[in-house]
C-alpha cells in the first residue's frame, strides 16, 4: 500500500513513508485551532479530492475558509444521522482528503459520551471509504478519559504539546513508530519543520508499557522509582525526563534493563497489517499473500462468518498468538483496551492479551479466519 504524505516531509519520515489510505488521524493540541497548519499542509499537499468541514453549535456560524463546509450540529446526539451522512456520503475516490475540525464543539454539544460515540460510528466507516481524515480537538475540552477513547479505534493519534509532537498511536508502521517525540518548528517560510527525536519520547513509552504489563497506576511506579506522581506523568508524556539516578534503581528493583525502557525496542500487544484491497483481494487462485512471516509454532485456523451487525466471542480461551484474517466485511475485534477496525484484507496479530470478541459492522455478513499457535 503506498503510502500518502502529511505534507510534512519530517513527519512522513517518523510514521515511515506517511499516511495509509483510511487512516483516521486525531491531533490533540493544547488550545482550539491548534492544529490549523498541519491541517492546512495536509489538504495542501494531496492531489485527491479535497474537503474541510467545521463541526458548530451554531447555525449562524460562518465559514473561515474558502473551502470550509460549516455544519450545524443538532441538540441532540440521536439526530446526528444528517452529521454523519455529510462526512459519508460522499463520491469522493479511495485516498480523498477530509479534515474535521469538530471534537471541541462535538463535546460542548453533545457530552464526552456522545461525542466518543460518533466517533467509533464514523471512523470506522471513513476506514472502509479508504478516507483520509484529519480530527482535532484540544486539551481545553478533551478530557483524558475522552481522548482515551477516540483513540482506542483511531488508526493514528498525534499529541502536540508547544514545539513538540508525540506520535500516541499509529496503527500499521513498526512498532518503534508509537511513542515517537519530536520537536517542531518553523522555518523562514513558515514551513512546518520536524527535529529529532527525543529520548525523552523513548522513555514515556516505556514508562507507559512497563505500567501496563505490570498492572501498576502512576502513584505505584513513582513510590517505587522515589518520585511523586506528577513526575511519573510528565515523564510519560514527554515533558520531562527522569535522572539515571532515580531510573538505575528502578529497573533493578523491577528486574528489567534500562535498554528496555528507552532503547527503542518498543513491544505492542498486537500488531496490525494494512494491505492493498484490490491487489490481495485479485491474487490468482493459489496465489501467496505474505501477511506476517511463517510462524513458529503449529496453527489451528477458524473461519468465523457473522450476520449483518452480529457479535460472537471465540469458542475457547488461547494463551498463545493469535491472529485475525478478514476476508469480507467490516470487523471490529475486542482487545480490551484497544478496539482496532478491520477491512478486508487487513491481518491482526495478538500477543499477549486474549482477543475478547468481535462484532460486524457492516450491513453485509463478514468472513474472517481466526488462527492460533501453541
Amino acid at each position: 500500500m503506498q503510502p500518502a504524505t502529511t505534507g510534512i516531509p519530517g513527519l512522513d519520515e517518523v510514521l515511515r513513508g506517511g499516511l495509509l489510505v483510511g487512516d483516521n488521524v486525531v491531533w490533540v493540541t493544547e488550545e482550539r485551532d491548534g492544529a490549523a497548519a498541519p491541517t492546512r499542509a495536509f489538504l495542501a499537499a494531496g492531489d485527491e479530492r479535497r474537503r474541510r468541514v467545521r463541526l458548530v453549535g451554531d447555525d449562524r456560524t460562518t465559514p473561515r475558509h474558502a473551502d470550509e463546509e460549516v455544519v450545524a450540529l443538532p441538540r441532540a446526539p440521536a439526530d446526528a444521522a444528517e452529521v454523519e451522512r455529510t462526512l459519508l456520503d460522499h463520491p469522493d475516490p479511495v485516498g480523498a482528503r477530509l479534515v474535521v475540525d469538530g471534537l471541541d464543539a462535538l463535546v460542548a454539544r453533545w457530552g464526552a459520551p456522545a461525542t466518543v460515540a460518533f466517533y467509533r460510528r464514523v471512523c470506522p466507516r471513513l476506514l472502509d471509504l479508504g478516507t483520509i481524515a484529519y480530527w482535532t480537538g484540544s486539551r481545553e475540552m478533551l478530557s483524558q478519559a475522552t481522548i482515551d477513547g477516540i483513540t482506542k479505534i483511531a488508526q493514528c493519534v498525534f499529541d502536540s504539546r508547544g514545539d513538540r509532537l508525540r506520535i500516541v498511536k499509529a496503527e500499521g508502521r513498526p512498532a518503534q513508530v508509537q511513542g515517537t517525540l519530536v520537536e517542531l518548528g518553523r522555518d523562514r517560510d513558515g514551513t512546518i519543520e520536524v527535529g529529532r527525536e527525543q529520548v525523552v519520547g523513548r522513555l514515556g513509552e516505556g514508562l507507559r508499557r512497563l505500567r501496563r504489563e505490570r498492572n501498576l497506576t502512576q502513584a505505584q511506579l513513582a513510590a517505587l522509582a522515589g518520585v511523586t506522581p506528577a513526575a511519573i506523568s510528565q515523564a510519560e508524556t514527554g515533558r520531562r525526563g527522569l535522572s539515571l539516578d532515580t531510573l538505575v534503581p528502578l529497573t533493578e528493583s523491577l528486574g528489567i534493563a534500562l535498554d528496555d525502557l528507552v532503547g527503542g525496542g518498543a513491544t505492542v500487544d498486537h500488531l496490525l497489517v494494512r494491505h492493498d484491497r484490490a491487489r490481495t483481494l485479485d491474487e490468482p487462485a493459489g496465489g501467496l499473500v505474505p501477511l506476517f512471516g511463517d510462524p513458529a509454532e503449529p496453527l489451528r485456523s477458524y473461519l468465523v462468518t457473522l450476520g449483518p451487525e452480529e457479535s460472537g466471542a471465540p469458542a475457547f480461551a488461547h494463551k498463545g498468538l493469535e491472529a485475525i484474517l478478514v476476508a469480507d466485511g467490516l470487523v471490529l475485534i475486542d482487545l480490551g483496551d484497544q478496539t482496532p477496525v478491520m477491512r478486508a484484507a487487513d491481518a491482526l496479530m495478538v500477543r499477549r492479551v486474549p482477543i475478547r470478541g468481535w462484532s460486524n459492522l457492516g450491513a453485509e455478513p463478514a468472513r474472517f479466519f481466526w488462527v492460533v499457535s501453541g
